[in-house]
């Protein structure tokens, strides 16, 4: 027990770090983009197609989670995630940055992976605490970094953001190389398969989830440009609005996941609520206070992934865990993609439409989440 409570600390503190890096750059790098020469949607088209890598890895990974030995697959992805930022500092051009955004979108093929090594290292106990846990190290990571980032990309540049990013994940792998190597019970792995995921009851779960993720994620893909163009706000004030968010995700994230078991599938409406009022400040109140808060209340959107983790991570069977966590966080993944492309296109309509477009969606996203199958059900 006291080994599984220490490989968990240690993943979640590689974790936290790798969270210090990714704020550094990611919630400017639109920004970048913008700055290379691309237009709004291509640059909806450019954070797609990085979410579409990510997509793409996750059902694999999560199938090869359940049949090969888990601490390597996660030391790979953090590997090819230091290539992808060190790519991201040699780029010239909006166009030299697919390689680098691809491979960056690869890397996260970890997160099933790590999931269903956190879940086994907990003994399938207390799922929602352990989810939420390690996302809120990942946030913790990322609260004074984004403010940190747009310090030094309007000092130096975003080159030098790129290099900052990738030493801090350097120093990460580290904590990763010392956790335990965590083996498969070879009777579950003749049970393991492919087949369970066209089961009608996990479609349901995915196709539902899919659209709850997409009408919260709407807000996020062009936030930056709003912020810039609407409200006059610099890449430093824009870092330090992320900061706000990635502490609220921190704070939700630790509330949501240690409700009490009859609330717990509340958790879900509650999250929708918080990113709702998010979206309304926006559109309504975009001063100083009213965005602050807007940003400090979106994290909850982040929030509900660990929630719907946990809450269909078992539908398939403990031995299929990692294909059914892989194949969940394919639908989070695939919500990016399908909201980014829309807020892109949205956004060329109007700075506000997107927004709009999620005040009118999230209520029917909560008439989704009444349908959802699995555990705790209310």
């Amino acid at each position: 027990a006291n080994t599984a409570q220490r490989d968990i600390l240690l993943v979640n503190v590689s974790v936290l770090l790798w969270g210090v890096g990714d704020g550094l750059f990611y919630n400017i790098q639109t920004l970048y983009i913008e700055e290379l020469g691309a237009n709004p949607a291509q640059i909806g088209g450019l954070i797609s197609l990085m979410s579409l890598a990510t997509a793409l890895t996750f059902i694999p990974s999560g199938y090869l989670a359940d049949r090969l030995p888990r601490k390597p697959l996660m030391v790979g992805s953090w590997i090819m995630g230091f290539v992808a930022l060190m790519l991201f500092a040699l780029a010239k051009t909006w166009q030299g940055l697919i390689p680098a955004l691809v491979l960056y979108g690869l890397s996260a093929y970890s997160i099933p992976v790590l999931s269903a090594y956190l879940v086994t290292a907990a003994g399938g106990h207390n799922l929602e605490r352990v989810l939420t846990t390690n996302l809120a190290a990942y946030t913790a990571g990322s609260v004074i970094s984004p403010a940190l980032g747009g310090l030094l990309a309007e000092a130096v540049s975003m080159r030098a953001v790129y290099l900052a990013a990738a030493g801090t994940v350097a120093i990460s792998i580290g904590f990763l190389l010392a956790i335990s190597p965590q083996k498969q019970d070879p009777q579950l792995l003749r049970k393991n398969q492919w087949t369970l995921l066209a089961g009608p009851r996990f479609l349901r779960f995915m196709m539902l989830s899919t659209s709850i993720s997409a009408f919260m994620f709407l807000i996020f893909p062009l936030a930056p440009n709003y912020l810039q163009e609407v409200c006059g706000l610099d890449k430093a004030q824009i870092g330090l609005l992320a900061a706000a968010s990635s502490i609220g995700t921190t704070l939700s994230s630790l509330v949501l996941g240690r409700l009490k078991q009859q609330w717990r599938f509340r958790a879900l409406y509650l999250a929708q609520g918080l990113v709702w009022l998010a979206t309304a400040l926006l559109v309504w109140a975009p001063s100083g206070a009213g965005v602050a808060l807007a940003f400090l209340l979106r994290g909850a959107c982040i929030s509900s992934r660990p929630l719907l983790r946990a809450r269909g991570g078992d539908l398939l069977g403990v031995e299929n865990r990692g294909l059914a966590l892989g194949a969940i966080g394919m639908t989070a993944i695939l919500a990016q993609v399908l909201a980014s492309m829309a807020a892109g296109w949205l956004y060329t309509g109007g700075p506000t439409w997107p927004f709009f477009a999620a005040i009118a969606l999230i209520p029917l996203g909560l008439l989704l989440t009444s349908q959802l199958p699995g555990e705790s059900q209310a």
